[in-house]
């Protein structure tokens, strides 16, 4: 938590990671499943949820896919067969009674505010 801390109390932006290992404790390599780890896109809001809960509001965390091709659907949330099923986390995250401007700052918009001023 202390890491998060500084990095918030410089702008920056955490990405909110989809590698299982990240998302559920006790995931093991090559013997977890998303599904018996209970890893789905319910538990990756409950990890923006705590990034919000620290910074005291969303606008430093963004999605962080890590879906690069490092790795299959073996280690996503159950949830995600493409990358068309980001378009899912909007609808979770205005069920948590996300604002729709922090809806848009996570799916994108904190990224480019970052980016933005650290390219000036």
């Amino acid at each position: 938590m202390k890491c998060c801390v500084e990095l918030i109390g410089r702008g920056a932006v955490i990405g909110a990671v989809m590698d299982a290992w990240m998302v559920v404790p006790g995931w093991v390599k090559r013997v977890s499943t998303p599904q018996s780890a209970g890893c789905n896109l319910e538990k990756l809001a409950e990890h923006i949820d705590h990034i919000c809960q620290i910074a005291g509001n969303a606008n430093h965390v963004g999605i962080g896919s890590d879906l690069d091709g490092a790795f299959g659907t073996e280690q996503c949330p159950s949830d995600v067969e493409t990358i068309a099923d980001l378009q899912k986390i909007p609808a979770i995250l205005r069920r948590r009674g996300y604002f729709e401007a922090d809806v848009e700052g996570i799916m994108h918009g904190n990224w480019l505010r970052f980016l933005r001023s650290a390219w000036k």
